[in-house]
């Protein structure tokens, strides 16, 4: 990690995430901890830590579509405590799992290409499992 990733990583740390937290908290109605694994993030250059904010505009998507009603808010707050970020090398390592109150979201945000999950896929899946 270079100079470059460190201060991006900081601001990214200091400043977007606590807003995100507080966006989503709103969104939600209770405190959802968002779990960066930086060092996933920061393996590469600037770029996975650029794609950042796209994926809290995803994942504050899925919120709103999951908290659309008071139904979906508690059974969201029963199952989901922490969204768990990490950063994959290859794109078929995507992968999206809710456990033990956990949202694990494997991203692949290296290389030549970009892999997700829009939030409809989010919503989707986290229905599902509600």
């Amino acid at each position: 990690m270079g100079l470059q990733e460190k201060r991006l990583a900081k601001e990214i740390q200091t400043e977007k995430l606590p807003a995100f937290e507080a966006k989503i908290k709103e969104i939600a109605g209770y405190e959802i901890n968002v779990d960066v694994d930086w060092d996933t993030f920061t393996a590469y250059d600037s770029y996975p830590l650029s794609r950042l904010e796209i994926v809290f505009d995803d994942i504050a998507g899925f919120l709103k579509k999951i908290c659309s009603d008071d139904i979906g808010k508690e059974a969201l707050s029963e199952s989901m405590k922490t969204i768990k970020l990490v950063n994959m090398d290859k794109t078929e390592e995507l992968k999206m799992e809710l456990t033990d109150k956990v949202f694990f979201l494997k991203l692949q945000l290296a290389g030549s290409s970009f892999g997700a999950y829009t939030d409809s896929q989010m919503a989707s899946y986290v229905e599902g499992q509600l």
